[in-house]
């Protein structure tokens, strides 16, 4: 009797154990780690819950009083929570499997939560020779009245302290649609390409191009809608403090290699810390990246000389920057869509729930 008590105690001390383990590894970002960590725990849970049975099996002849038979009560106790873990196991395995079934799914991407509501997207807008103070103006008023309440906005200095005022603005259409035989300075005529992001706020974290020189002049660079990289839906989930912003997918999209994700929004309301916790056909081609760790974001407007006019001598050019390699990606294919967790301070390890989510998807 004693060695089966000794037994039972091994087994039930050994599940709190593999509980307790779960609990703590389920905060590492390594992949591989997570995948060897849930086989052992597979396995132990497997060993421990045949050390219970063997233990019962061997109580079936044993007779005596009360001590006995509470001893046989906690067994078949013991044995039939096991059972229910494993039928919930399972139950989660295939839960999994048809949650990552339809993640790989166009329909599914394009299914909206019932818990969200459409959001206006604002329209793009010439900034060239705007003051500063007249952008940001129109900038505040543009935000949405619901994430409004979610954020205590002010503009963050550090992200429009190096504007220039009444400055000049890349175009949207000069910025897709190159000509190797002209200067590609000239391209602030037109409504400026980063109206997308600063006219609307609640993109928090959006895709820019970086570079089209690249591109195969073949593709229709100039007329393809989603090298434009303007957003065909927006929306805002209130009760799970997430926005979801929907892009066109198209062939010369995945053509691109010089796509980076901006975070001058995110930074600007406070949620400058971010991580991408999934993906798919995404593609971070550099080794550090926002993927597999933390990232700061730095996004400012800078006046420089990258689209001087020829008519507007010494009129500086405001750009986004800085680029920055962790923040490089590229879609291999369609359906793409990448996830986001952002917080407002630097998480500590281990961290878990995020301050706010935020999604971004390339549809067909």
């Amino acid at each position: 009797m004693k060695r089966n008590i000794i037994l039972l105690t091994i087994s039930i001390l050994g599940m709190f154990l593999i509980l307790f383990l779960s609990s703590f590894l389920s905060a590492l970002n390594s992949q591989f780690l997570l995948t060897i960590a849930a086989i052992t725990s597979l396995g132990l849970k497997i060993i421990f819950f045949a050390l219970s049975i063997y233990t019962l099996v061997n109580t079936f002849k044993l007779k005596g009083g009360w001590g006995i038979k509470l001893f046989k009560f906690t067994n078949w106790i013991f044995v039939l929570l096991m059972i229910l873990m494993f039928i919930f196991m399972i139950y989660i395995a295939v839960k999994l499997l048809i949650d990552n079934n339809n993640y790989h799914n166009t329909k599914a991407l394009e299914v909206i939560p019932n818990t969200a509501v459409k959001a206006k997207i604002n329209p793009l807008v010439d900034y060239n020779g705007l003051s500063k103070e007249f952008i940001l103006s129109l900038r505040s008023g543009n935000i949405d009245s619901n994430f409004a309440t979610m954020i205590d906005y002010s503009p963050n200095e550090q992200v429009w302290e190096k504007m220039e005022d009444k400055g000049a603005w890349f175009a949207l259409d000069k910025s897709v649609c190159f000509d190797n035989r002209t200067d590609c300075r000239r391209k602030s005529q037109g409504v400026s390409a980063m109206s997308r992001i600063i006219n609307n706020p609640m993109i928090l974290i959006a895709p820019v191009m970086i570079a089209t020189y690249h591109l195969d002049e073949k593709l229709p660079v100039c007329s393809d809608e989603g090298l434009r990289l303007v957003p065909k839906g927006l929306y805002f989930d209130v009760v799970n403090n997430k926005i979801i912003v929907i892009y066109k997918g198209t062939k010369a999209l995945t053509k691109c290699n010089y796509l980076q994700l901006s975070g001058l929004n995110a930074r600007d309301v406070g949620y400058e810390w971010a991580k991408v916790y999934k993906k798919q056909n995404i593609e971070f081609p550099y080794q550090d990246n926002i993927f597999k760790k933390v990232y700061q974001f730095k996004d400012a407007i800078v006046g420089g000389s990258f689209c001087e006019e020829t008519d507007k001598p010494g009129v500086k050019c405001n750009v986004l920057y800085p680029v920055d390699d962790k923040v490089v990606f590229r879609v291999t294919s369609y359906p793409a869509n990448i996830e986001f967790k952002l917080w407002d301070k630097k998480p500590l390890p281990g961290y878990k729930e995020p301050a706010f989510k935020f999604e971004i998807r390339f549809v067909e």
